[in-house]
């Protein structure tokens, strides 16, 4: 019996030790000892900027907490399938829990569960807030939004025919949350009143509606010089229907997030710029109120993480900063 205790405590040494720090541990790096929780992240199975800098955050803050730091990785940001990994979680008793909330009914039921099974569980990245009691981490989407109008000020030097595209996750939202992004780019647009918003499209990016909705704009809106996105996937979308229909330089492009090809489209100067959010400070102040949570603490019910707004100027410094999060 005492050598299969032995054995297990190593296993879950081992275990521990790739979520603890997996391929980023450096080498030589000491053994850990036993992790005093373990909490579970809901995220995409992507190798996108902001999943992978993501995790890498929230690591480093298991790392310094001694937290056992499990990422439950989904496909997509589906309601049903988050609010099922979210479930299962709750069932199999892990200590805290952090989620992105994209179904108000299902993420309130989760919550619930989770409230009485005694988990902490807080929100990450999220357009949906279902109850005013959980605490979420991540950008201010109304922040966004301005940081957003006022690039497009700048791009197009206060005169142009804009349209708005809105990912239809925020566009379905609750009416209290669904357009916080929209509003802050109308009242940043309300200082250049030559600027014109003709129509604000909602798209699907699972439909590949994006695609189809730009291609529309161009053929019945020739009016339009000015595209706004607001959010990460429908952005290179956009840029790659404009460089299809050789009409690069003809609409300017203000994108959100920092996918791969976002950056080498603001490079080509295809997209004048992006509006981001730091993704490594919001997986690491999510484990870190997790573990706050965990000692009793009272946490703020809303960690604004901040953003980044990246432009031709200064995307090699973006580069260099989000890749040094990275580095062992």
């Amino acid at each position: 019996m005492q050598f299969l205790s032995v054995v297990f405590v190593l296993l879950f040494a081992m275990v521990g030790y790739t979520y603890f720090s997996g391929e980023y541990a450096p080498e030589g790096s000491a053994v850990l000892t036993e992790p005093r929780a373990h909490v579970q992240l809901i995220t995409q199975n992507s190798n996108e900027h902001f999943w992978s800098t993501f995790k890498r955050g929230a690591l480093d803050a298991g790392k310094e907490e001694n937290i056992y730091v499990e990422f439950a990785d989904i496909s997509a940001k589906d309601p049903e399938l988050i609010a099922e990994t979210a479930e299962q979680a709750v069932y199999s008793a892990v200590d805290g829990l952090a989620l992105q909330a994209a179904d108000e009914e299902r993420t309130a039921n989760v919550l619930l569960m989770a409230e009485k099974a005694q988990i902490p569980v807080l929100t990450f990245e999220s357009d949906l807030f279902p109850t005013t009691d959980v605490p979420t981490v991540g950008s201010n989407s109304y922040d966004a939004g301005y940081s957003l109008g006022q690039m497009a000020i700048q791009a197009c030097g206060g005169r142009a025919t804009a349209a708005i595209l809105v990912e239809s996750v925020l566009e379905n939202a609750p009416s209290s949350s669904r357009n916080l992004k929209v509003q802050g780019i109308m009242d940043a647009l309300s200082d250049a009143p030559q600027i014109e918003v003709t129509q604000v499209y909602p798209v699907d990016v699972e439909r590949f509606e994006v695609e189809k909705c730009t291609s529309q704009i161009l053929e019945e809106r020739p009016e339009v010089d000015l595209i706004l996105c607001t959010g990460e996937t429908s952005t290179p979308g956009v840029a790659q229907v404009l460089v299809d229909a050789n009409r690069v330089g003809d609409i300017c492009v203000i994108g959100y997030g920092a996918m791969p090809q976002t950056l080498d489209y603001i490079e080509r100067g295809v997209i004048y710029g992006s509006v981001c959010p730091d993704a490594y400070q919001i997986g690491y102040q999510s484990v870190k109120q997790l573990c706050r949570m965990l000692d009793g603490e009272t946490v703020s019910n809303s960690s604004n993480t901040g953003m980044y707004t990246v432009t031709k100027e200064n995307l090699e410094q973006f580069r260099k900063e989000t890749a040094q999060q990275n580095l062992d």
